[in-house]
This record gives C-alpha cells, sequence and structure tokens, in this order.
C-alpha cells in the first residue's frame, strides 16, 4: 500500500524531480540542495545571491531548501521585500529555520543564561525570542515581530525543517517541543544516520545518509567524481537521503562575519563574548573571494544542479515540502 501512495504521489506532484517518468522510492537518491543564509554583514551581497540561486532552480526545474535566520529574515523585509516574496511563492523554494548569535541557545554561545530556570520559565523566554525581533548589539529580544513566529506569518506557512543547533539536554527538548506547537515538522542531528520516520524530540529527523559540503571540496575534486564518491559511500539500499550544502556567503567570501563579532576565537566558536557586541567586523574571519573565485563556486553549483538532472535513473531532487509528502506517506501505515 505504502508503495503505490508514494508512486502516485511522484506521479501527480513529482517531487520536483529530474526524472521524464515516475521512480520507485526503491530505486532513487532523494537529493536536497541546502543552502543556508546568515550573513547579514553583507546584505547587498546576501541578498544577490539569494536571488541568483533562485533564477537557476526555476531555470533548471530543481527544488532548493532555504533555510533563514530571524536577522536574515527582518533584513530581507527591510532591504529586497521582493525576495521575501520569491521565497514565499516560487514553487521551487522551501523556507526553513535556523539560528546563530547573538540568539543565545546556539550551541556553544550562551546557555548558560538558562541555568536553573523552571521549564516554564525556560519556555517563556524562548518564546521571547522565538516571537521578536533580536537585538544584534545586545542579543535580547525586541518589541518588533521575529524569530521563527515571524517567519511563519510571512511565508504563509510553518517553517518545515528546524536546525535548533541539535542540543541534546533538556534546553533544546524544550526548544523542539516549541517549534513543534508552531507547526515545525523535522529537526535535524548531523552525523546521525536515520531513516525517514525517526523522531527526535517529538519531531520527525530530517534524513540524512550523507551531507557533502560541496564548497569545502571545490579544489580537491571534480563534480563527477565528488558524485561518484559519494554513490560509493551511500549504501545501495533505497530510498536514500543526500543533502548538499552551501552557506550564502561561500559564493563570495571565506569565513564567517558574524564570528569575530560574538566569539573571541573567531570562526573556532568556543569563547563566546558579552554584550554589547559590535556591529563591526575587522576582515580576520572574513574575506572576499576573487572575481575568478566566485566563478569556481557558480560553475561547481551549476555543474552540480545539471550532473543530478541529467541522471534521473539514480537521483530524484526534493526539498522539505517533498519530505512533508514522503513523510505523510510514510506514517500512513
Amino acid at each position: 500500500m505504502r508503495f503505490w501512495l508514494l508512486l502516485i504521489l511522484i506521479i501527480l506532484g513529482g517531487f520536483g524531480c529530474t526524472a521524464t517518468s515516475p521512480i520507485s522510492i526503491q530505486e532513487t537518491v532523494y537529493t536536497s540542495f541546502i543552502i543556508n543564509t546568515h550573513d547579514w554583514t553583507q546584505p547587498e551581497e546576501s541578498i544577490a545571491t539569494i536571488n541568483r540561486i533562485i533564477d537557476l532552480h526555476e531555470l533548471y526545474k530543481i527544488p532548493v531548501d532555504i533555510y533563514l535566520t530571524d536577522p536574515m529574515v527582518q533584513l530581507y523585509v527591510a532591504q529586497a521585500p521582493e525576495l521575501i516574496e520569491r521565497l514565499k511563492t516560487s514553487p521551487y523554494v522551501a523556507v526553513s529555520y535556523h539560528l546563530r548569535p547573538p540568539t543565545p541557545y546556539y550551541a556553544g554561545f550562551h546557555e548558560e543564561i538558562f541555568n536553573g530556570l523552571s521549564e516554564n520559565e525556560i519556555k517563556a523566554k524562548i518564546l521571547e525570542y522565538e516571537e521578536h525581533a533580536i537585538d544584534l548589539k545586545t542579543g535580547e529580544p525586541t518589541d518588533r515581530p521575529g524569530g521563527y513566529q515571524y517567519l511563519k506569518d510571512l511565508i504563509g506557512y510553518a517553517p518545515i525543517v528546524i536546525g535548533s543547533a541539535e542540543g541534546k539536554d533538556k534546553l533544546h527538548k524544550i526548544l523542539d517541543q516549541i517549534y513543534k506547537e508552531k507547526g515545525a515538522t523535522f529537526t535535524l542531528q548531523h552525523n546521525t544516520i536515520g531513516k525517514l520516520g525517526d523522531t527526535f524530540n517529538g519531531l520527525f529527523l530530517r534524513p540524512e545518509n550523507l551531507e557533502i559540503k560541496v564548497y569545502e571540496r571545490k579544489d580537491e575534486i571534480s563534480v563527477d567524481a565528488l558524485m561518484a564518491d559519494a554513490l560509493k559511500t551511500l549504501t545501495n539500499t533505497r530510498p536514500t537521503f543526500l543533502n548538499v550544502k552551501w552557506h550564502e556567503n561561500n559564493f563570495y567570501s571565506s569565513g564567517t562575519g558574524w564570528s569575530e563579532i560574538y566569539f573571541s576565537d573567531g570562526n573556532t566558536h568556543q569563547i563566546p563574548l558579552n554584550p554589547p557586541y559590535s556591529q563591526t567586523i575587522s576582515g580576520l574571519t572574513q574575506t572576499a573571494k576573487t572575481h575568478e573565485q566566485q566563478l569556481i563556486q557558480w560553475e561547481r553549483y551549476e555543474a552540480l544542479m545539471k550532473y543530478v538532472k541529467d541522471r534521473p535513473e539514480t537521483f530524484t531532487t526534493i526539498n522539505a515540502k517533498n519530505l512533508l509528502d514522503l513523510i505523510k506517506v510514510e506514517t500512513q501505515e
């Protein structure tokens, strides 16, 4: 029964896939293009990059997952409302949500502010952050709309996947419960090989049999060799889930600008600074890519899109909206 339900979904919706005919779930590698946004220090570059990524996915008719933080949502609303509209309406985009400093429950940042609080107190404090914009200088919630709730209201649906710092303690369990109450479906745990339908903290785990940070391997290996290596790593059991990942700033810079604003050890992210936080960067943790380096990133990204599109017998491209369809079928037993 489950197989036929999945087959119907593939025929009707196509899962945004590269195939020209239906593929049995047992015979495909579900492949997700994942873009994490977080570079509020260079707004013009971030906006231009996300627009170009959406252009490419609409051109190739390949779905994409775009993860937003609250500061990026605030930035796009203020400086590029047309981009918010594209994120909301593009048939190839699924919006999800993740965390960066100065949100205190970002892993390794300032979780100690929750020490000694009761569960109700922790929940109330988290809701302040997840329903209000955060002040990047003080790290405190403001009186303006923001957080997960604001993004949900803007795009018209609950952001599907939560990158909630992957904590396994009481704080992060409460955090995931809050996201579930607000409508989230998936959370994630990197380095955890889980099958579709596995759960964590009451949410489904985003399936991930292999993650490739493609931007880190641009000079090491061709796209053909990279994907051949990925297929060797993945088991022959299908379905299997391959996530290919970039941050928007990987296309135009090296390092992360906010790192030196919130951590004294920069990109190592081990020693958090205390507020008030500076809003300027010195270039120690973020340097601009040359024009040639930027071209390499874009050529590599597009080459990977072509690679999976040209091999429908092996790959089915999906985003988080398609995962919602998959999980509905998986749980109808």
